[in-house]
């Protein structure tokens, strides 16, 4: 139940349907008959945390366990957290409202590195002290401190966020977490020190990391010497949990449905986890490996079940690339059906634009087609070869044919700018495929074109862990800045729109997506400086960056807080030396991601693996999709 003061604050906030709670299909138990309460935290708004499907399926996995209670925890908005630290309200479940403080664990899921100052936000938030040290102080004081650990894509590279953090989980969730929360009610359970144990019996389960049982040395010039156990029975390296049957694991059916809209408000159903396609700059592409699928008649009852109890007008499949399931036409033919008849919308993201696809499409979409998207990522047939899309120009425009001829009316693009071997006739190329896509249109349907146009939306290439290209080097914001200008001017051409993305957000993005555990300093004086919701363009704060930055670069033996910038992001790192997440083993084997560095220099492209095993490693620990 809603109290009197948080009624009041309720009245005084926009959409205050974020805090209420109360949803259709939300969980309730007596938390007095359970022996472990977890807050699960999203380090952003309601909206962005309950359109994210990992969520709802923790959510439905470990409150299907008669022992745990997994309750929600999101980031308020501004004028939310204005009131709540106004009126010394502390962050609250929106399943009992419960303080998150008097949780047992609170488990962050980090999604994106532009969230992190939100996670230390939500702590403090808690009434925590944001440090673990301090949080373990206060309970060596008599105070409770829930455990706090982290998972999700981010958590590849854990080094960031180890001062705040006490336990890491590497990977795949719906088995391991569940594991996690049994073993800390055993140890509440037993006699002595609660964490002490529980810590101690976790550490061999795969996928757990635990900072504290790790030191890091640091050469004169800043980069990693050594790491050192500091407990003899924590792993050497950290193997990544996996789920290897996801046909047999728990989805939920029942899913919260949100009062308020949300960023997407559909049912979802997993038909695969993992990709084949390889492309060298793709983190989601390497770490999710191997491809699992879901039988399609499992898919199909999923997805009528999810929709008769949620009441959704649309359903979504989720992949990284939906065509690329090995049963698709036989299983978008069926659902396609199964849809029309409860006049239901069928979303297909991430199609490969074949010529089913296509018949696909055009069956959903009918006379309102809307935009179709491509991504070639680059502007020439060099570059794609460099990041291993292996799609051609021919792919490209035989596609955009078949658009044109069907009706469609709206091709959006999509390219990455500052990768690997970049040039600016790479620049020119994407100025090329766009003028050669209208060309096209006009071609077909006459010079006058109808209302054919064009959007082409540039990211800023981000290096990332795990990847062939976590060696590289990364553009400074005055590259960006330069591409970007130089683009607007080859692209002012009739019917095409130009947009890209925030320079500074990828620069820092960059920072803690390959830092090391210093670079948590810099994150914890940001957030002191006021930074949260960082990946909001109007939350954004660069100046308070800037000075977080400027405040460090003497602990670090840096002059400026432009030159530590510059020693995490513009620096290519040379092959020998060690990296802040090599105690991570992602199944990736760190030669193959040589190999296959090396083979971007040279251009030379990597089949799909569905064509052949290339050894990356992965089919030492599960067993491949080949």
């Amino acid at each position: 139940m809603i109290d009197r003061e948080l009624d009041s604050i309720l009245k005084c906030v926009e959409k205050p349907a974020r805090y209420t709670g109360g949803e259709v299909n939300i969980v309730r138990k007596n938390p007095d008959n359970v022996d472990v309460r977890m807050g699960f935290a999203f380090p952003d708004t309601y909206e962005i945390g309950m359109s994210y499907m990992g969520l709802q399926i923790l959510y439905h996995i470990l409150n299907k366990n008669e022992r745990i209670y997994c309750e929600r925890l999101f980031a308020p908005a501004d004028d939310m957290e204005a009131l709540m630290r106004e009126r010394g309200r502390k962050l609250f479940t929106l399943e009992t409202f419960t303080p998150a403080d008097e949780l047992d664990i609170i488990g962050f899921t980090l999604q994106y590195e532009m969230s992190f100052t939100n996670v230390l936000n939500m702590l403090d938030l808690a009434g925590l002290p944001v440090r673990k040290e301090d949080r373990l102080k206060a309970a060596e004081g008599g105070a409770h401190m829930p455990l706090i650990i982290a998972g999700g894509p981010c958590a590849f590279n854990p080094e960031p966020l180890t001062d705040f953090v006490d336990v890491f989980l590497i990977g795949d969730g719906e088995e391991l977490l569940e594991k996690v929360c049994e073993a800390y009610a055993d140890a509440k359970a037993s006699e002595g020190d609660v964490r002490s144990a529980f810590l101690k019996s976790i550490a061999g389960l795969d996928g757990v990391y635990i900072p504290e049982f790790y030191e890091i040395s640091y050469h004169e010039d800043g980069t990693i010497s050594g790491v050192r156990k500091a407990a003899a029975f924590a792993p050497d390296t950290v193997t990544r949990a996996v789920v290897r049957n996801i046909d047999s694991i728990d989805f939920p059916t029942e899913n919260i449905v949100p009062f308020i809209d949300t960023v997407h408000d559909r049912s979802v159903v997993e038909t695969f986890r993992g990709c084949t396609r390889g492309c060298r700059f793709c983190q989601a592409g390497m770490i999710y490996r191997p491809v699992r699928e879901r039988k399609p008649e499992t898919i199909k009852k999923l997805a009528m079940e999810q929709l008769a109890n949620t009441g959704h007008e649309e359903l979504s499949l989720l992949s990284l690339s939906t065509s690329d399931y090995s049963k698709f036409e036989e299983l978008a033919t069926e659902l396609m059906g199964l849809c029309k008849a409860q006049n239901v919308a069928l979303s297909l993201p991430s199609l490969r634009l074949d010529t089913f696809s296509f018949k696909v499409l055009d069956e959903i979409q009918g006379y309102r087609k809307s935009g179709l998207t491509f991504a070639p990522e680059a502007g020439t047939q060099r570059l794609r070869d460099i990041i291993n899309k292996n799609i051609t120009e021919e792919d490209i425009y035989g596609a955009v044919r078949q658009a044109v001829e069907l009706g469609w009316e709206h091709i959006k693009l999509y390219f990455m700018i500052g990768l690997p071997g970049e040039t600016y006739e790479d620049l020119d190329g994407i100025a090329q495929i766009a003028r050669n896509i209208m060309d096209i249109n006009y071609e077909i349907r006459g010079r006058k074109g109808g209302r054919f146009r064009v959007t082409v939306s540039v990211s800023n290439f981000v290096p990332k862990a795990h990847t062939p290209f976590q060696w590289e080097a990364q553009d400074g914001p005055e590259d960006f800045i330069e591409k970007h200008n130089y683009l607007s001017s080859k692209l002012r051409i009739k019917g095409v729109t130009f947009n890209y993305h925030e320079t500074v957000t990828s620069n820092l993005e960059a920072v803690f997506a390959r830092g090391d555990r210093r670079t948590g300093r810099i994150l914890e004086a940001a957030w002191k400086n006021g930074c949260t919701f960082d990946a909001w363009t109007e939350h954004f704060k660069p100046e308070l960056w800037d000075k977080a930055f400027d405040i460090c670069a003497g602990e670090f033996g840096f002059s400026s807080g432009k030159e530590l910038e510059a020693f995490y992001n513009y620096r290519k790192r040379s092959e020998d030396e060690i990296l802040p997440w090599d105690i991570i083993n992602s199944f990736i084997d760190k030669n193959y991601l040589l190999e296959e560095k090396h083979r971007a220099e040279r251009a030379e492209t990597t089949p799909d693996c569905r064509l052949g095993c290339n050894l990356c490693g992965v089919n030492e620990y599960t067993e491949c999709f080949v």
